[in-house]
This record gives C-alpha cells, structure tokens and sequence, in this order.
C-alpha cells in the first residue's frame, strides 16, 4: 500500500477515540495529547471535531466519548455471527417470562445497553440500545464489579459517582465495597430500587473462551410485578440459560 494514499489525520483521529477506555473514560486535551502521542494543537482539532459531530462531549474541559460512538461499531456488531445466537436466547427469555431482556457492558463508570429485545407489554422501561446507567447501582455493574480483585475494586469504587437516587442507594464507599465483597462468588446480581423506587434487575454473565466476563444479560421489572423470591425462582434459571447458552455460541465461534 503506498503511504501517499494514507490519511493521517483520520488515523490520528482514530487513535483519539481509542485512547477513551474505562481507566480514562475523560481526559482533558494534554491528556489525550499525551496519550497518543500527538502534538497539543492537533489533539485539540481532532477533539473539537469529534465534538462537531456529537461523538465526544466537554465539560469544563474535560471530554468524554457520547453513546453516538456506538453508531462506528454498529455495523460490525451487527456482523457478527454470536449476536444473532444472543438474540434466539433473549428472545427465549421475553417468551418465557414476558419481561424485556438485553445484554450490557461495562464502559468507565457506566453501564451500556447493546442489545434489547422489548416485552409486548405497555409499560416502557426507557431503556434501549445505547442507554448508559450508573455502575454502582445496576446488576450489570455489581456483577462486573464482582469479578474484580480487592484493591482494584476499592479504587474503582472511589472513582464512582455515588448519588442518593433512592432511599435504599448505597452512598458510602465502604459499604458499597462490602456488599460486593459478600455477592462475589454469587451467579448473577439482584439490584432492588436503588436505581429508581420500585425498580428490580436482575444481571448474569456471558463469558468468552477465556472465562472472562465480556457481557451480561441482563432484565428489569417492577417490585408489583413479582417479589425477589419469585424472580428468583421463575426468572434466573431460564436468564442463566440463556446467557449460558450465548457464552457456549461465543466459545465455539472463537474457537475458529
């Protein structure tokens, strides 16, 4: 490939985006500069651009990516061949349990929806592809939090943003650290109106061929639908299956 046909701005911008995971989720333009080993100047054009477009945001100088960025790796996503063996087994999961089903990631302190499958039903949750949640209080981020070692994840803890959404919202560091501390060898997250009043999730894990966590799948409901014990007894194991089933699909397309 001849280098004169390479436009180098746009891999320098390709390199800032790249530079956002979840140790530097916002960095101001010295730290992406820095980072991509780029001159002040340029980091900052590029910055500015990707604000143009919506993909980053600022706030007192600080950027951050925005869940528009999902739209770049959609189409790949979309691609790929576990995704529509996920989708078979959420569907399995609405079906069964007339509750919407979706699979989440974990980016800096938030928590990302990827894909959702909806239940037929008149109340709408408000979430849906690209919706961001609070780490500390979803089951998705318990359960990643979970998988973390001690010191890792008293430092993380640290970093979240621990707010009073609800009466039963952890806001103490501490407390939030031993509670995980005590659910870490547990098999999936319950996560009971700390979120929002009346609001319950529930959150399991899809892991790769390496046994690490790379999702979770994940549903939500409210506490006048059906009490903790019910879900745990009607709704886990056929969410667990599922999930189970889509990490199996992932092991054995990996393995080639």
């Amino acid at each position: 490939m001849d280098k004169k046909d390479i436009v180098t701005a746009f891999t320098k911008g390709l390199n800032v985006i790249k530079a956002f995971d979840s140790e530097d989720t916002s960095m101001t333009i010295t730290d992406v500069a820095k980072k991509v080993d780029i001159t002040r100047a340029s980091a900052r054009r590029l910055l500015l651009t990707l604000e143009s477009e919506s993909y980053v945001s600022q706030i007192d100088g600080f950027f951050s990516l925005t869940p528009k960025i999902i739209e770049l790796g959609y189409s790949y996503y979309a691609s790929l061949p576990w995704s529509d063996l996920a989708y078979q087994n959420m569907k399995k999961v609405v079906d069964s349990c007339k509750l919407s089903c979706s699979i989440s990631i974990i980016d800096g302190t938030s928590v990302i929806c990827i894909m959702r499958i909806p239940a037929t039903r008149i109340l709408s949750e408000g979430i849906h592809v690209g919706s961001r949640l609070p780490v500390a209080y979803s089951a998705t981020g318990r359960l990643y939090m979970a998988k973390m070692k001690e010191e890792e994840l008293y430092k993380y803890i640290l970093k979240l943003p621990l707010k009073q959404l609800t009466k039963k919202s952890i806001t103490d560091p501490d407390v939030l650290y031993k509670k995980i501390l005590k659910d870490k060898n547990a098999t999936y997250q319950i996560v009971e109106e700390e979120i929002e009043d009346g609001l319950i999730a529930i959150a399991v894990p899809i892991y790769n061929r390496d046994e690490q966590m790379i999702a979770t799948m994940n549903i939500s409901t409210h506490s006048s639908y059906k009490n903790i014990e019910v879900l745990k007894k009607e709704i886990i194991p056929p969410l667990m299956k599922a999930a189970k089933d889509t990490s199996d699909a992932i092991k054995l397309l990996q393995q080639y």
